[in-house]
């Protein structure tokens, strides 16, 4: 093996910890840190004759070894103006993968097609919180729903024809037709 075939570094995508199918395993005992004013992590599709498969970045904590499943892995995500959760693609005129604009936390997905899900638990009576094409379904499940105010809450529909207001001061309830049972 020439020394050019050993040293495979030089914007190549070589170099130490690389193996024949292109792929670089790098490791560390201790903390390993990348750092820049701006870091990307990219996947795409390999170009040919490069191995086919899907498009992923796992970012994963499993805990600690040898029982991964254990509950003392964390991923912090932080942003110090605000952090921006995309799908979809990134392309023109569809919705841009980053925006400066961002303030706070936002979760955005290209296309009314794409669900938004919060979850907490697996089973099927875990409480969620879905955004999808029939609307919002807030879902308890097994546990109770809470909504508070120190001012008041609104229920209405568009156009307030309809409306139940809940106040310290009472409860108003308008509509064309109110009927209670």
């Amino acid at each position: 093996m020439t020394s050019d075939e050993r040293n495979r570094g030089g914007g190549t995508g070589g170099g130490a910890g690389m193996d024949d199918d292109g792929n670089n395993l790098q490791s560390a005992s201790a903390t390993y840190q990348i750092a820049g004013n701006q870091v990307v992590l990219l996947s795409r599709k390999a170009m040919p004759p490069g191995k086919q498969g899907p498009s992923r970045i796992v970012i994963l904590a499993a805990g600690a070894l040898p029982a991964c499943g254990a509950e003392d892995g964390n991923v912090d995500v932080r942003g110090s103006q605000g952090v921006r959760i995309t799908s979809g693609p990134a392309l023109p005129p569809l919705l841009p993968a980053t925006s400066a604009a961002t303030n706070g936390i936002e979760i955005l997905t290209a296309s009314e097609a794409q669900n938004i899900t919060i979850k907490q638990g697996t089973t099927p009576v875990s409480p969620s919180i879905e955004l999808n094409l029939g609307g919002i379904v807030i879902d308890g499940g097994h546990t109770q729903v809470n909504i508070k105010s120190l001012v008041s809450i609104s229920l209405s529909v568009a156009g307030g024809t309809s409306q139940i207001l809940l106040t310290p001061t009472g409860i108003v309830i308008k509509g064309p037709i109110v009927a209670i049972n």
